[in-house]
């Protein structure tokens, strides 16, 4: 009998157990993948020397590898600089040499590393004058920033998962120098936009609508060729455009870097990494999720989508990308009738391919762009 009662008592405490633990990784996969979470700016790494030619840094462990790109960004709460060069290794420093320098970045200072590089607005930032305008979305007005060019042709450039309109300022001086229009856009949740009701990061499931907003602006501007730039989970916005908008006839090419082709996958190899038993949780902990997000998990998988997609695009992903597989994007080359070209890299780290191979990366956009702008002029 007091066994009977112990081994009931060890059952109860199992399934409670087992229930607490579902309940805490089905709350925990909304924060960190769905919840709206405000950028928390933290500086762990310092400046030990800093001349007008070299930067040495004492970095944290979160930095160490964004400070050996060929490319990257130092930001202080002073200012921020611009590093490349070789990464000279040194006990427990690094020296890089400067590229430039803006605000007032000084020797001792706490920083973190920026893949983004740039900081503030396109004038700031790279000097290029732009204005800042707003077109009319479903749940009211968000904010872009246009910068003109000289012809017809326009790139929209859509961020990714918890990022800002600077992720594509990167890639503003190499469309500056094509003469194309560039339009940089908020969508809803992000920092003085519209919040929806569920207040929830959608990967392309809501935010497509916002993008369709943007594509109708720069219609309404004149253009006749239209590119999108989606990073990570832009790329996401961007192919639910293709899939589900009326205006998606008038995209001529998307390029995606590093994307957010099937949320269910992502999680799912995460998961593998934890301990378990998380990985024998997880079809609950996803029903779970998919009930306090209010989404269906099939939505968000592209890959399966992808012979549906009939506009050219050029992929780009790595191999040491450790937030989205390279693998989805290896499956949704091998399926898309229109790929213009898959730059499969080796060792940039997730939606850092400019930072890493930056001419390769440049010289592969311009011509994929100028291709097919050749291409439908010649149909004209």
């Amino acid at each position: 009998m007091i066994i009977l009662i112990a081994a009931t008592a060890l059952s109860g405490s199992l399934v409670i157990l087992v229930f607490s633990i579902l309940i805490y990784y089905s709350l925990e996969a909304r924060r960190q993948g769905f919840s709206v979470m405000r950028e928390n700016l933290e500086y762990f790494s310092q400046i030990t020397y800093l001349d007008s030619n070299n930067v040495t840094i004492d970095p944290s462990i979160e930095d160490t590898r964004a400070l050996e790109l060929p490319l990257v960004g130092l930001v202080s709460r002073e200012g921020s600089l611009i590093a490349n060069g070789p990464v000279i290794h040194h006990q427990n420093t690094i020296t890089r040499s400067v590229v430039n320098t803006s605000g007032n970045i000084q020797l001792g200072n706490r920083v973190r590393a920026d893949v983004f590089i740039h900081q503030k607005n396109p004038k700031y930032s790279i000097g290029l004058d732009y204005s800042e305008v707003r077109f009319r979305s479903e749940l009211g007005d968000l904010g872009a920033w246009v910068i003109s060019g000289e012809g017809e042709t326009w790139m929209v450039c859509v961020h990714g998962h918890r990022s800002n309109r600077r992720e594509s300022l990167r890639f503003s001086p190499l469309f500056e120098s094509m003469g194309l229009n560039q339009m940089l856009i908020k969508y809803r949740n992000d920092v003085d936009s519209p919040v929806d009701r569920g207040g929830y990061h959608m990967f392309g499931l809501t935010e497509w609508r916002d993008l369709e907003a943007a594509v109708a602006y720069v219609i309404n501007q004149g253009a006749k060729n239209i590119f999108i730039l989606g990073h990570s989970m832009g790329g996401s916005i961007a192919l639910q455009f293709i899939l589900k908008s009326n205006l998606r006839s008038h995209i001529n090419g998307i390029v995606l870097e590093s994307p957010a082709l099937d949320l269910n996958g992502i999680i799912t190899a995460k998961a593998k990494a934890l301990p378990f038993p998380i990985t024998t949780l997880l079809p609950p902990i996803k029903k779970m999720v998919s009930k306090l997000v209010n989404l269906d998990w099939s939505e968000l998988d592209y890959i399966s989508k992808a012979s549906e997609i009939e506009t050219p695009i050029l992929l780009i992903h790595s191999t040491k990308d450790q937030t989205v597989p390279v693998a989805q994007s290896d499956q949704f080359a091998n399926i898309i009738p229109h790929l213009y070209e898959y730059l499969r890299l080796e060792g940039a780290p997730h939606a850092a391919s400019w930072n890493f191979a930056q001419h390769k990366v440049e010289s592969l956009m311009k011509t994929f762009i100028s291709d097919i702008v050749s291409k439908t002029c010649s149909r004209k």
